[in-house]
């Protein structure tokens, strides 16, 4: 059987999620793994480890010369590693983050044009078996023209982000770490690519449509801040990020994309999508849709049917190992990964690019820019390429 040398940059907690995944599908061969920190408890015996500092990727790239490199380090450094990874000549299977700076990727971009080697964004609610569904619905009519979509990243991660103590950025072992100072310093949607990246999928976006103004809102940030307290911390703490940011997107053809960002609340997780067109609507949340004409008037149905009936070919192929390799996220992340095999292999293109990826993360520092100057901002060439 083929295989592709692989190797992984990053062993916190999503990184060890997928290279266990890595490792039960056969194409992929990891042979080396580059963390700083790195857990070697937690390595593979026929995995080399590379912890020598915070630059010893770079060697590992060197003596290994992979020709994939899945790239999980914290967000501050991803277009960085992707970059050298590039220019080393190896693919990037890049995982998700909030974007950082205006116009962060261009660089990347370009690189990927000059060399021809792929960026494959790992977003893994790309491959949700009912945002698969619902994309083949919309191309199928079902649900009439798109005129608008709701998504999200609804998650309490007030436990993650605080200590048993109530300390802001102080849980061991985690991204607490690093993710905590968006909190304490920034004010917008920073992860924006749960809910917004099946959005563009269903929708065309980026590819028959353009993202072309946005408008973003943000609350006070008192549920932090009542944790803390609950935990005896200090609450004079700085907290600059609203409990609720919600930014509505609007694209050249008319389209509304409603987002959440939602992380500091009590509530049970949910990525909230909802795909409303001429002749019908589905909401993800509560496995329900409408389509005009069938079943009862202004009644819902169970979508079920509707999924079956539209189950991607991901799905077809792969969804049974899927949800047995990955009960964690109901079988995405496998079928991920499998899309990235079939890429990699000459089949079916991956369904996303380093330029979608772009898009995406662009809400995030035009979101923080809406907010505190309290206007709609324009997208531009500096953030969606």
């Amino acid at each position: 059987m083929e295989q592709i040398k692989t190797a992984c940059i990053g062993l916190g907690y999503r990184g060890k999620q997928l290279l266990a995944l890595l490792r039960r599908i056969p194409f992929f061969r990891v042979t080396a793994v580059a963390d700083p920190g790195l857990d070697r408890s937690a390595l593979p015996p026929e995995v080399k480890g590379y912890d020598q500092g915070t630059e010893d990727y770079m060697r590992m790239l060197r003596e290994e010369r992979p020709e994939v490199v899945v790239v999980a380090s914290p967000w501050a450094f991803h277009v960085r590693h992707a970059l050298d990874c590039l220019k080393a000549g190896c693919h990037v299977a890049l995982e998700i983050k909030g974007g950082l700076a205006e116009g962060e990727y261009t660089p990347l971009s370009a690189l990927v044009r000059e060399t021809g080697l792929q960026v494959f964004p790992l977003e893994n609610t790309l491959f949700r078996r009912d945002i698969l569904a619902v994309y083949n619905m919309v191309q199928a009519g079902v649900l009439g023209e798109v005129v608008h979509m709701r998504g999200g990243y609804r998650h309490d991660l007030r436990d993650l982000l605080l200590d048993d103590e109530g300390h802001l950025g102080n849980r061991r072992n985690t991204e607490s770490v690093w993710r905590a100072r968006f909190y304490r310093e920034d004010n917008g949607d920073v992860y924006p690519t749960h809910g917004l990246a099946p959005l563009c999928l269903i929708g065309g976006i980026n590819r028959t449509d353009r993202i072309e103004r946005l408008t973003s809102f943000a609350s006070k940030p008192a549920g932090l801040l009542q944790r803390i307290r609950e935990l005896g911390g200090d609450d004079r703490i700085r907290v600059t990020m609203g409990d609720i940011v919600m930014t509505q997107l609007e694209t050249g053809k008319g389209v509304l994309i409603s987002l959440t960002h939602d992380t500091t609340l009590p509530r049970p997780r949910s990525l909230d999508f909802e795909v409303q067109g001429t002749k019908g609507i589905w909401q993800g949340d509560s496995h329900r849709i409408y389509v005009e004409g069938n079943g009862k008037p202004e009644c819902w149905e169970n979508d079920a049917p509707y999924i079956d009936r539209y189950e991607h070919t991901y799905w077809q192929q792969w969804g049974e190992g899927a949800l047995l390799a990955d009960p964690h996220h109901r079988g995405m992340d496998y079928v991920m990964l499998k899309a990235m095999e079939a890429a990699l292999s000459g089949g079916t293109p991956y369904p996303a690019t380093v330029d979608d990826l772009a898009l995406w993360t662009a809400v995030t520092p035009l979101s923080k820019l809406s907010i505190a100057r309290r206007c709609t901002v324009n997208f531009t060439n500096g953030f969606a390429l």
